[in-house]
């Protein structure tokens, strides 16, 4: 979806990943975050931040796509650029994803159903057009350092 300048854009920029609200959550909810033993050397800490490539490569199909979008970096930055850029960036990226519906599965949730999804290539979100509970369990699988091969 993006043009040949804004691919070429993308592919050298990194962004970084920061989610604050696991710490917010843990606090409202008095619950303990695991600092460290999370199966990766990298994966410590509370802060759960991380810099990644905006253009990722699959591993397994080879192919790119944008990763510095969505949820991932909502309370993240774009690196090296200014707060307002950074936030101009966001909202684009974001916006090729969001309002193309050929983009997008929906999935009504019903009991027993199982999805199966790969972060590396997708963006997942909870859309908010549901009545009642929303309950779930989710297994993630220890991935490899997100990386960008041209």
């Amino acid at each position: 979806r993006l043009p040949p300048v804004w691919q070429r854009f993308a592919e050298g920029l990194t962004a970084t990943h920061y989610q604050p609200n696991f710490n917010k959550v843990a606090l409202e909810h008095e619950l303990d975050l695991l600092e460290y033993d999370r199966d990766a050397p990298e994966n410590k800490g509370i802060d759960f931040t991380a810099s990644h490539p905006v253009v990722r490569t699959n591993p397994v199909t080879g192919w790119n796509s944008l990763f510095g979008a969505g949820y991932q970096v909502h309370a993240g930055w774009i690196d090296n650029v200014t707060e307002t850029e950074s936030e101009v960036i966001k909202a684009y990226f974001n916006r090729l994803i969001a309002e193309n519906h050929d983009l997008q599965v929906r999935f009504k949730w019903n009991q027993n159903d199982l999805a199966l999804w790969d972060n590396r290539s997708v963006f997942h979100t909870a859309t908010n057009d549901y009545e009642g509970k929303r309950q779930g369990n989710r297994v993630v699988s220890l991935g490899e350092k997100p990386f960008y091969n041209p």
